[in-house]
């Protein structure tokens, strides 16, 4: 499992706008994704990032997060 903080550290401060983030690398049941992005779009909206786009894709195996933001 990766950290999730090292995760919020690199949304918040990185030049990268555009994200493509494979849920099941820091959950371990993926179909509580919901609960993940809506923790983490907190923590941005505090820290004065701007999600313009956000998509999840899911399959049987993985959730993957396609954000894009702007800071």
């Amino acid at each position: 499992m990766k950290n999730k903080d090292d995760l919020i550290y690199d949304l918040i401060f990185s030049e990268k706008m555009i994200y493509e983030i494979d849920i099941s690398e820091y959950i371990e049941d993926i179909y509580k994704y919901e609960e993940f992005v809506s923790n983490i779009k907190k923590v941005l909206k505090k820290s004065k990032v701007k999600v313009i786009k956000s998509d999840v894709l899911i399959d049987i195996k993985t959730a993957v997060w396609k954000l894009k933001v702007d800071k």
